[in-house]
């Protein structure tokens, strides 16, 4: 083949290329002026040669998406006269915008003279959208992978609570944290089971201190109620008629409902936010809703049992009171008190007159019955912040923060008086009345350790048993004093 018929065929399949690329080429004088196009510029673009008359490239591709800062790289580029490829959001003709990866290159003559600059664009939206999608799961997973570590600090911590005081602190806290766009309650049953007693709030969501079961859609249902993103929805009668979606999980424990918790997404007003973007929000955070319910449900039930075996280590399964482990345990924390402050505590020691010869004389079914009278009785006379305690057989003890001697004795007089009055029963048979022998010891008068004070109170009792019963003796006082 000739040179001609070379050049021929070269200028032909050239052609051909400018003809059929689908990529849109454009051509600009050093004046950035537009000079010529090729045909996938006019599909790609819709824009024609004489659509640019007077306009430059940026005056019709930019659009408001397009990012400025790309756009002043393309003209320092063309200042410059150097090569750029940038991806950048340009707009159709139609005035939508896409996005396109564009090659810029300036060209020159034999001589080295700046004739013209050319622009090519390639249509990468669709790239683009892949790699938006990707960016999403990975963000979305991102976010599920720390929601997953919070989700297990905030299990720990949950477990780690011994009080129920100290779960709702971390209750509150984990919330905020791990849901910091829903302001929320946590309810709890009241003992009678007839309403449910605000326990804790965080946020700005106003909230009922009580509310009823039949208040509540998921208590009235028996599982966990989500407002706002369904056809046919009803609010709660304790949120109200409020345009914001928001969850109510139960929380349950050993099987038993026992509160309720509520979570408002108060910031997404649905006559304002799109549905489909409350929606979409809405379920994402419907998982780690549920999930921290359940969570909350087994601290309560493991708090609970704490409580429970405490109970049993420290309490008198006979009459409810606190047994000889809690005395020594809190008689030493309020004796670490006193001293600390400089105030005064006092100690009374109490037992049953001829007990023993009660239970043989009526058995010990009657000798019970006459003991949980007698820890009910104690329960109820005493001040509040004074604990009564049964530390064996007929033996207890009142526990006195704060008491002066004085203060001891008068209160454990009158106990006596109303001991002396009680009229006992049992299987439908009258008992004979008891009386009780009374002695108090007080810090620091009567020495700083437990076991010292422990001691002057029962030489004290002792005494009260010698000098014939019914009777309150103080280490304080020099006459003892019969109880009429």
């Amino acid at each position: 083949m000739d040179t001609d018929s070379r050049n021929r065929a070269a200028r032909y399949f050239a052609e051909l290329v400018l003809e059929h690329t689908t990529d849109a080429i454009l051509m600009t004088d050093p004046d950035d002026t537009v000079v010529w196009l090729n045909p996938g510029f006019e599909r790609m673009y819709g824009y024609r040669l004489e659509d640019f008359a007077g306009k430059t490239p940026e005056e019709l591709l930019d659009s408001p998406e397009t990012d400025a800062e790309t756009t002043a790289q393309v003209l320092q580029a063309l200042r410059e006269r150097r090569p750029l490829q940038v991806e950048v959001q340009n707009r159709r003709r139609s005035g939508a915008t896409f996005w396109v990866e564009k090659k810029l290159m300036p060209l020159f003559d034999a001589e080295g003279r700046h004739i013209h600059n050319m622009s090519i664009s390639r249509d990468i939206s669709e790239r683009k959208e892949m790699e938006s999608d990707a960016n999403e799961m990975i963000e979305a997973e991102t976010h599920r992978q720390h929601e997953r570590r919070l989700l297990s600090q905030i299990s720990e911590w949950l477990y780690s609570a011994k009080s129920l005081d100290e779960l709702l602190m971390v209750v509150k806290k984990s919330m905020q944290t791990l849901l910091p766009e829903a302001d929320g309650q946590l309810y709890i049953y009241s003992n009678l089971r007839d309403t449910l007693e605000l326990a804790a709030r965080w946020g700005d969501s106003p909230a009922h201190d009580h509310i009823g079961a039949e208040d509540c859609w998921a208590l009235r249902r028996g599982r966990a109620y989500s407002f706002g993103t369904k056809a046919i929805e009803f609010a709660c009668s304790h949120v109200g008629d409020e345009a914001s979606p928001f969850f109510c999980l139960p929380i349950i424990a050993h099987g038993e409902t026992i509160g309720l918790l509520h979570l408002c997404f108060s910031a997404f007003d649905r006559s304002i936010v799109p549905r489909d973007f409350i929606e979409s929000f809405v379920q994402r955070r419907w998982e780690v809703g549920l999930l921290c319910a359940e969570q909350i449900s087994l601290a309560v039930a493991n708090v609970q049992l704490r409580h429970e075996l405490q109970d049993q280590s420290m309490r008198d399964p006979l009459t409810n009171l606190w047994n000889r482990r809690w005395f020594m345990e809190a008689s030493q924390r309020e004796l670490n008190r006193a001293r600390s402050s400089g105030g005064s505590l006092c100690i009374v020691s109490l037992d049953v007159d001829h007990f023993k010869s009660f239970n043989d004389q009526h058995g010990h079914d009657a000798g019970d019955s006459v003991l949980r009278e007698f820890g009910a009785l104690l329960s109820s006379r005493f001040p509040p912040g004074w604990s009564p305690c049964r530390i064996g057989g007929e033996e207890f003890v009142v526990l006195c923060p704060g008491a002066t001697p004085e203060d001891a004795a008068r209160e454990a007089e009158e106990f006596l008086r109303a001991v002396s009055e009680v009229e006992l029963n049992h299987a439908g048979v009258s008992l004979p009345r008891i009386t009780v022998s009374a002695g108090i010891s007080a810090f620091p008068e009567d020495g700083r350790q437990i076991e010292r004070l422990m001691k002057v109170a029962d030489e004290a009792l002792y005494r009260a048993k010698e000098l014939g019963r019914n009777r309150v003796v103080s280490s304080r006082r020099k006459t003892p004093r019969k109880v009429a």
